[in-house]
């Protein structure tokens, strides 16, 4: 027993030299990384050549379907999840540059044919843009800034701060701009009406009614019109003049300007008047056959307007001085300087798809599969450049040449496409 206990430590060290090794070989064994395994080869860069020069010769015909592209004219779809920063307001094809310009709410991404991002000008809050893309204005600071907008770098230029307040709401600004001018920016702040003059910085409250205030304003947002106590006003923005013409007693139940020197408007329900702001003149252009409420958009050369009252349609000749009542129905697009399209939802079959009617002619049904009507419109295009239209039905995209011809479906959609968006020429520059 006493030899066994003076030999038991070089036993314990012996035991030792064994064990730790063999834990640690374990731990090592257990707790290594996994050897490396030859894997799959990395899948080839995907060619895009071919696309990308469709959309280089093409881009006139080229529609966005939400944030899917297609071809108007042979229904391929060029590129899938095409633009990073998904659907825009506008899209701009520069030249130039062979690239594409995409304007969102808070400003414009540049992007390669393919959808790669090129450049961008994105800020935190919405700001306001001229209608030349020359300049905008915002608010910085808590005051009103301008800006230029260098084009070829996509950066703001030049910014100086233009008032000296502090009021303003950055994140609201651009969204409460009523009427902006080169000189003159009329916005609401803090529930207050104010006049920002662009030159000097004064700020002073101002008395403009709103109400309806987005049909009452001339396209350059230079011009104000209305009725005010028997007295038919236009309001010059810059020089705050009023010019009037005596109307008497009466109401004016929609305006529709033709360009920024006309303004056609529906008086008392019964007849169609029109506005010369140069002249400062009123004339009566033709009586309704009915009672009308409302004046839609004008046919591109401002020669027709489409009037409706209580369901109905009336096609007024601005130029001949006619009124005719048309069948008309929803969502009423033109498709030539004389020609529109009217979509017509209803159980019924023999009213139900697309119709067509030109100045002077019949209508004529060329599809029974009305295409869709949103909040902002007709979800209906003329791509001028290809001698297309182009429009979304509950089934997908289809097609047409502006006379009704020619109609076929592009491409059938899972979903039908909340928004359809064509690619136009830049011009800024």
């Amino acid at each position: 027993m006493w030899r066994f206990l003076r030999s038991a430590p070089k036993y314990a060290v012996a035991a030792a030299l064994f064990i730790v090794p063999t834990v640690l070989f374990a731990l090592w064994w257990y707790m290594r990384p996994p050897p490396a395994r030859p894997g799959l080869p990395p899948p080839p860069p995907v060619d895009n050549s071919e696309r990308v020069a469709k959309v280089k010769l093409n881009h006139g015909r080229l529609v966005l379907a939400d944030n899917d592209l297609y071809d108007a004219e042979s229904g391929e779809l060029l590129f899938k999840d095409w633009l990073k920063e998904g659907r825009p307001g506008k899209l701009f094809w520069e030249p130039k540059s062979e690239t594409v310009l995409a304007q969102y709410e808070r400003g414009f991404v540049r992007y390669a044919p393919d959808g790669t991002e090129k450049a961008r000008l994105l800020k935190k809050a919405p700001f306001g843009i001229a209608d030349d893309y020359k300049w905008v204005v915002l608010a910085k600071e808590k005051d009103v800034w301008r800006a230029d907008i260098d084009w070829e770098a996509l950066a703001f230029r030049n910014e100086r701060k233009l008032t000296a307040i502090e009021q303003f709401n950055e994140q609201y600004f651009a969204a409460n701009i009523f009427l902006g001018t080169e000189k003159t920016l009329v916005v609401r702040n803090l529930n207050k009406l104010l006049r920002v003059n662009l030159e000097t910085g004064d700020v002073k409250p101002t008395q403009i009614s709103l109400l309806g205030i987005a049909k009452r304003k001339s396209p350059d947002s230079k011009s104000v019109v209305g009725l005010e106590k028997g007295q038919f006003y236009c309001y010059d923005v810059d020089s705050e003049e009023t010019r009037t013409v005596p109307v008497g007693r009466g109401a004016i139940n929609d305006y529709q300007w033709l360009g920024n020197d006309q303004c056609a408007a529906i008086a008392a329900g019964k007849s169609i008047i029109l506005y010369d702001r140069l002249k400062n003149t009123l004339t009566e252009i033709a009586a309704l056959p009915f009672p009308c409420q409302r004046i839609g958009e004008p046919s591109p050369d401002g020669r027709f307007a489409f009037c409706t009252g209580n369901g109905k349609g009336v096609l007024v000749d601005l130029k001949k001085k006619t009124a005719s009542t048309v069948a008309g129905g929803a969502g009423v697009a033109w498709v030539s300087n004389d020609t529109f399209a009217s979509s017509r939802e209803v159980p019924d079959s023999g009213l139900r798809g697309i119709w067509l009617q030109t100045a002077g002619g019949g209508e004529r049904r060329i599809s029974r599969e009305p295409y869709l009507v949103g909040r902002t419109g007709a979800e209906m295009m003329t791509l001028p450049s290809a001698g297309l239209v182009v429009f979304a039905t509950k089934h997908g995209l289809s097609k047409m040449k502006p006379d009704g011809s020619e109609l076929a479906e592009i491409v059938k959609l899972a979903h039908s496409p909340e928004r359809v968006l064509g690619i136009q020429d830049w011009k800024a520059n």
